[in-house]
């Protein structure tokens, strides 16, 4: 499973819909916790930005074509109901076409497992185990489950493998080693369980992924659709292909002897409670069929097709029931294992004490019990659930709604309270709804403000009235109120969604007289500069005045000089 972070944020939709929390939290993206995963695949359906995504091996099918491999295609009997655009005879050929060697019917293997069950199931049958119930293990996802989750419970695991399984090996000892064996089905669970040890399998593929991949190869001519499928040539028989509904691994051998010693469970949610209720020996059934999806295989979350689910079992049960009476065709090679082995892989988690617990709700304003909201709505059932995942690290303290509303709303409020703004709401009839302190402060020294008075007892609300009537928002405009001895300056926003209008008046009488005390220095200073500049004009007129007459009585003194001395030369 691989989560992209750029197409998820604070949605936490997967977290409330994953059946063991296997989904951290970090900086508001969601990643998958692969040892607590139980790939069931809900974290896929369920996200709304398809950031959830499973491996894809579809390279790996392209390649052994195009290496000229014999490609075998084991088709999981659901597929009758993952495609319902083909006919089988369709589909096949459209697969072969596409350079499948040759498809089967993982069914055909389906028998042979059903028959290993039977010796589980049937009256006084009591196959190889000693532990009661037996918990069939042909789901991947419950045997995630039980390795996990309940290890106590490994022993009552049929120790069979899956019909995948059981098929690949089929198949390899039909085609050879070399042969390219690929499983396709609506299960995510199957691709770990495709790469595992004891596999035989070269590649798992979803329904999903089959249809993306056939929509990608070149047209090909087909017979015509037709209303109900056509049973192949060597047909496997009912058992095998009933096994993708819920209770159609058990439909074989239904008895009215054994029908209180059998339960089918489908769906994490009921598996679990079922699980649960071994644990706690509240129930003693002799088996248990458990499948992790609800209706069976058909609900698988990568089938592909949303269809509901009463129509898809009836659409797979009328073809199994088709071949009713068809025998296995195929000989079961005498050297085929079919068992395996479980190993325990408990969830080592540290879980909080008390106090810690406390602590950490005491953090998103949860300081009693009548605090805890348990709403949900961060993925957890219970707000002491999400602590813990905190604590663990799985979860943030900014993932509770309530709490980030309330602390958003909060400082709102503080800001709000606390603004030198007069802010004021009012509906469409001008009845004052909310008010801040400064309201009070500019408007009522004449008399009380209170929520439910008109506006038009503290002043004339014109503007008011035509941003209501219009909708348009009035920015800046000044407006006097000589009556108050203020000057503002004001923001009306009609809000209306609400029927509201909101309006910011800004007290900006402080700045007016600022304003007028600047003005009349600088209409001060321009008068004294004009004085100043008068007296230097009359200095200077004077000095000028002097100057003159000075340079007369000296022009006539030099005359007199310049006359003397030539008088006095002359022979």
């Amino acid at each position: 499973m691989t989560t992209h972070k750029v197409n998820c944020r604070d949605c936490f939709r997967c977290v409330r819909s994953c059946p063991v929390k296997a989904i951290g939290i970090a900086k508001g993206h969601a990643r998958v916790i692969e040892e607590r995963c139980i790939l069931c695949g809900r974290c896929v359906i369920e996200c709304p930005q398809e950031a959830k995504q499973a491996d894809c091996q579809l390279e790996k099918l392209t390649t052994a074509i195009q290496n000229g491999k014999q490609v075998i295609l084991s088709l999981a009997p659901s597929y009758i109901a993952a495609f319902p655009e083909y006919t089988q005879e369709n589909l096949f050929q459209s697969l072969t076409a596409a350079g499948i060697y040759s498809v089967a019917e993982t069914a055909e293997a389906a028998v042979i497992i059903s028959e290993v069950y039977g010796t589980y199931i049937l009256p006084g049958s009591k196959g190889d185990l000693t532990h009661d119930p037996v918990i069939s293990s042909c789901c991947p996802v419950i045997v995630n489950t039980i390795e996990r989750y309940y290890p106590q419970l490994i022993p009552n695991l049929a120790p069979v493998i899956s019909p995948m399984l059981a098929h690949a090996k089929l198949l390899k000892k039909q085609y050879g080693q070399e042969a390219f064996v690929v499983f396709a089905g609506p299960c995510i669970a199957k691709i770990r369980e495709g790469s595992s040890l004891d596999s035989q399998l070269d590649a798992v593929i979803t329904f999903e992924q089959l249809r993306l991949w056939l929509t990608q190869q070149p047209v090909q001519e087909l017979c015509p659709v037709v209303k109900q499928a056509v049973p192949s040539a060597v047909a496997p028989a009912f058992a095998g292909r009933c096994f993708p509904v819920a209770g159609g691994l058990v439909m074989p051998f239904h008895t009215q002897d054994n029908s209180d010693d059998v339960i089918v469970a489908d769906g994490v949610e009921k598996c679990l409670e079922v699980l649960e209720g071994l644990i706690n020996r509240e129930i003693s059934p002799k088996f248990i069929e458990a499948m992790a999806c609800p209706g069976g295989c058909i609900g698988g979350p990568a089938i592909g097709i949303r269809h509901l689910a009463p129509t898809k079992r009836n659409k797979v049960l009328a073809y199994a029931r088709s071949s009713q009476d068809v025998k296995l065709s195929k000989e079961v090679p005498a050297d085929l294992f079919l068992f395996r082995a479980y190993q325990a892989k408990p969830i080592n988690a540290v879980i909080p004490t008390e106090d810690e617990i406390k602590e950490i709700l005491k953090q998103t304003g949860k300081f009693a019990r009548k605090d805890e909201k348990n709403c949900g709505a961060c993925g957890y059932d219970t707000c002491r659930t999400k602590a813990i995942a905190v604590f663990q690290g799985l979860a943030e303290l900014d993932m509770c709604v309530p709490y980030m509303r309330s602390k958003a709303e909060s400082f709102a409020n503080i800001i709000v309270e606390n603004s030198l703004n007069a802010i004021i709401a009012v509906n469409e009839k001008m009845i004052i709804k909310e008010f801040n302190p400064a309201v009070t402060r500019m408007f009522g020294a004449k008399q009380p403000i209170y929520k439910g008075i008109s506006l038009t007892e503290l002043f004339d609300c014109t503007d008011f009235i035509a941003a209501a009537k219009f909708g348009h928002k009035i920015v800046g405009k000044r407006v006097e109120y000589p009556g108050y001895g203020i000057v503002t300056e004001q923001m009306i926003i009609p809000v209306p969604a609400h029927g509201l209008v909101i309006a910011i008046i800004t007290d900006v009488t402080a700045h007016e007289q600022r304003n007028r005390e600047l003005q009349q220095m600088k209409l001060n200073t321009v008068e004294k500069a004009t004085e100043i500049i008068n007296k230097q004009m009359h200095v200077a007129q004077e000095i000028a005045g002097l100057l003159g007459e000075t340079t007369a009585e000296t022009k006539s003194a030099l005359l007199e000089l310049i006359m003397l001395i030539k008088g006095k030369g002359e022979p």
